[in-house]
């Protein structure tokens, strides 16, 4: 009796053990990527919320995020030391110039969660009163930079009559408005409206108001990691939608992890939850419209970006996204 009850013991430590081998066995199989985003905002947040809802984990993969600037993420790229980035439909002009990464998912636009900011003194009230002044952006080539070229396109006068200086993150634009060093300063709209709030900005434009036809944001992979691990790719996008899955269904729960992410105030993340969310602001599915490709070559080659009109659905690819 007490062998048979040493045996029935012995043979319930294995099973126990042979589970936990197992576990620590799929943990330690878990792929590890290292993710860029160009922007805290609210879109490019829920690579953060995805990894805190353990979305990203539960399709085997380990996501450390990093938030860097457009040119030091392309930089990253090319030194292998980033796998996936979230960032502006810019990149894409860099595909051309030999930037080893391709667009694998449409992640947002147009760009509603930009805005143009001035001074609540009223030395700006128009964009025609822009003409010749200076506006604070991330750096040349970004996101914000175009931005700003596409208001001068809409008054009809040359991009470079709108003079762009490069000056980082949000927070030094709006001190570099404040100084009087700018007339106006590109942010997100989050803090815009944080801001305005405050009586420290006013908004004068939503860039999604003004631009139509742009993808704002998309997800890429490097080359690299498309050639090593397609599967991972598929992963991270199926982890993406995912998450935005569960935002639209759990607002409170979105909006308290905005309120925390962005620093902001809760009447602000809902405002901004309820401006972005239901208004088709990020893609559904991820799959890229050719004509909004076209469109977007037409505004590099404007920018000087690119000599010449490219075919930029060479670049992104919609073989790694979820099937319906």
């Amino acid at each position: 009796m007490a062998r048979a009850g040493w045996s029935r013991c012995a043979l319930l430590v294995f099973i126990v053990a042979h589970a936990m081998i197992g576990a620590t066995s799929h943990a330690s199989a878990a792929t590890k990527l290292a993710v860029a985003k160009v922007a805290n905002d609210f879109a490019l947040m829920m690579v953060d919320y995805g990894n805190k809802l353990g979305t990203f984990q539960k399709y085997g993969l380990d996501v450390t995020v990093t938030q860097i600037t457009q040119a030091k993420m392309i930089q990253a790229v090319v030194a292998g030391s980033i796998d996936m980035a979230v960032g502006s439909g810019m990149v894409l002009a860099y595909k051309p110039k030999g930037a080893p990464l391709t667009g694998v998912a449409a992640l947002s636009g147009p760009p509603s969660i930009l805005v143009l900011v001035v001074r609540p003194d009223g030395s700006v009230n128009s964009l025609g009163q822009l003409r010749g002044r200076i506006v604070a952006v991330t750096n040349q080539g970004s996101l914000t930079d175009w931005a700003v070229s596409q208001i001068a396109l809409h008054e009809g006068w040359a991009p470079s009559e709108i003079t762009r200086v490069s000056i980082g993150d949000t927070m030094a634009k709006v001190a570099t408005l404040r100084a009087h060093e700018a007339d106006a300063a590109v942010i997100d709209l989050a803090t815009a409206l944080e801001l305005e709030d405050r009586g420290q900005v006013k908004i004068l434009v939503n860039f999604g108001d003004l631009i139509k036809d742009f993808q704002n944001q998309i997800i890429y992979a490097s080359d690299r990691l498309i050639e090593t691990d397609p599967e991972a790719v598929r992963n991270f996008n199926r982890a993406w939608f995912e998450t935005l899955d569960y935002a639209r269904a759990h607002k409170s729960e979105t909006v308290a992890f905005a309120e925390q992410s962005l620093g902001v105030r809760p009447e602000v993340a809902v405002r901004v939850n309820d401006l972005l969310m239901p208004a088709g602001f990020f893609s559904a599915d991820g799959r890229f419209d050719a004509n909004i490709l076209k469109a977007m070559s037409k505004s590099f080659v404007d920018m000087k970006l690119l000599n010449q009109d490219a075919d930029l659905s060479q670049y992104v690819t919609d073989r790694f996204l979820p099937k319906e």
